[in-house]
């Protein structure tokens, strides 16, 4: 809570007013060790609010929901519901990004557990839960797939360029035409939305540097739309300044 504390001054003196929290925000995804900092979570929460920073969160990379192996499932709800009581201790307004897991040797299969897990959470969590395309073929994740589950389960999709960019097995579709497709499912949710970039080399590799040019590219392709943007890249703040100072 003192690291995030300071951290939302420091992306507060730098202009940026979207922040995704660490989603490991309790050590071992301890519930009790969230209640003993009830207080500070309480003042957190006041302070982006104050500064009108926009928060949100991205599961971990152990967080899957259609694993066919109990004990993953069992760690990753665990996981969940620490996010789930951070957000009600600080008074509300995370979502909770994920992706859709494995393909596990049979798509239809893994993809039909991971709608019988997600409609299972409890309510606080499912109404929390963004769905976001993947990258790799080996996964779930593919436009297709997501709008599946989407018909299934009315869980809100996010649209990440790069992942989209990769993945072998997408179509050619207009961007501009996914997104808003993307952003009319966020329509009753309680938190704004967002979507990802990050520049892509070669049909290959995600989260690298920014290509401020590239940037703002997209998102002058989607002008008129309206959403926060979250920059994915290993130089972090570094970046966002570079693609502010561009323009």
């Amino acid at each position: 809570m003192e690291r995030l504390t300071r951290v939302a001054e420091y992306v507060y003196g730098l202009g940026i007013d979207f922040y995704r929290i660490p989603a490991n925000i309790s050590p071992y995804d301890d519930l009790e060790s969230l209640e003993e900092a009830r207080d500070e979570i309480v003042k957190l929460g006041d302070l982006f609010r104050k500064l009108n920073i926009r928060t949100c969160f991205h599961a971990t990379y152990y967080c899957i929901l259609n694993s066919p192996k109990p004990e993953v499932l069992d760690n990753a709800i665990k996981e969940l519901r620490c996010i789930s009581l951070y957000d009600e201790l600080s008074g509300g307004g995370n979502h909770i990004e994920i992706h859709a897991g494995g393909v596990y040797g049979d798509r239809s299969t893994s993809m039909g557990r991971f709608i019988r897990n997600v409609l299972s959470l409890d309510e606080s969590i499912f109404k929390m839960i963004r769905l976001e395309n993947e990258e790799h073929a080996g996964k779930l994740g593919t436009i297709d797939e997501l709008w599946n589950i989407h018909r299934e389960t009315g869980v809100p999709l996010l649209f990440d360029i790069a992942h989209y960019r990769v993945n072998p097995l997408e179509d050619d579709i207009a961007v501009r035409e996914l997104v808003m497709s993307f952003l009319d499912t966020w329509k009753g949710v309680t938190t704004f939305p967002d979507l990802h970039y990050s520049t892509v080399k070669g049909g290959k590799g995600t989260h690298l540097p920014v290509d401020p040019e590239d940037f703002w590219k997209f998102i002058d392709s989607l002008y008129g739309l309206e959403f926060d943007v979250m920059l994915e890249t290993k130089e972090k703040d570094r970046d966002v300044l570079k693609v502010k100072s561009y323009k």
